[in-house]
């Protein structure tokens, strides 16, 4: 009597991030990251826009997301600052209920210093390809807030240059130059039960 095939259980996975721009970055990256991995059965990703959310009510959001079979989650958020105390702090408003309704397992939260910006910025091949440019250097970083940055590289920093530049990054680039951004590769790998993507260099880990 042949046996039944047994399919690869299909991975459930869930970005919490703060707008619209967050949205589509995570998305674009997560789908290369995936791509890269070839996991065994092609997962479900759901993103849910925080938008002014509090901290604290951001579990209840996950405890939903359960109930549709979700079974892992990625908690991003742009810290607005470089103070390690001040991201330890925020990163501690979404851990400490989680850890209370005991879902500190089925989370990674990754703060995105001091925005997702920062992201993009760490791929100056992507940047000069969207930007139509090509320098003799390094990408020229003006001093400012970095999406200040990426409105003089791009000629503006809305939903077309967002989509224009998303097309290019590349996350093998991003990973080694961005702590942030290796710390999403390794969660992702990790919800997608995939291997380690090695990189040149050990990096810290999401804060779990």
């Amino acid at each position: 009597m042949r046996r039944p095939v047994k399919h690869p259980a299909q991975r459930k996975i869930a970005f919490f991030v703060d707008g619209d721009k967050e949205k589509l970055l995570v998305e674009a990256l997560a789908r290369k990251v995936m791509e890269r991995h070839r996991p065994a059965s092609q997962p479900v990703f759901a993103t849910l826009r925080l938008a002014g959310t509090p901290r604290e009510g951001i579990f209840s959001l996950a405890e939903v997301m359960l109930t549709k079979d979700y079974q892992r989650f990625l908690i991003l958020f742009n810290t607005g600052s470089t103070s390690r105390r001040r991201i330890a702090y925020m990163a501690s408003e979404i851990h400490e209920p989680m850890v209370r309704a005991r879902l500190e397992d089925k989370v990674s939260i990754i703060p995105l210093v001091p925005s997702i910006e920062s992201w993009v910025l760490a791929d100056e091949e992507a940047l000069a390809r969207a930007a139509g440019k090509r320098w003799t250097g390094d990408v020229p970083h003006e001093r400012g807030r970095p999406e200040d940055v990426l409105r003089e590289l791009l000629g503006g920093w809305g939903d077309k240059e967002q989509k224009r530049v998303a097309r290019y990054l590349d996350p093998e680039r991003m990973r080694g130059k961005d702590k942030s951004f290796d710390a999403f590769v390794r969660a992702l790998q990790l919800a997608l039960g995939a291997g380690h993507w090695p990189v040149s260099e050990e990096r810290e880990p999401a804060v779990t």
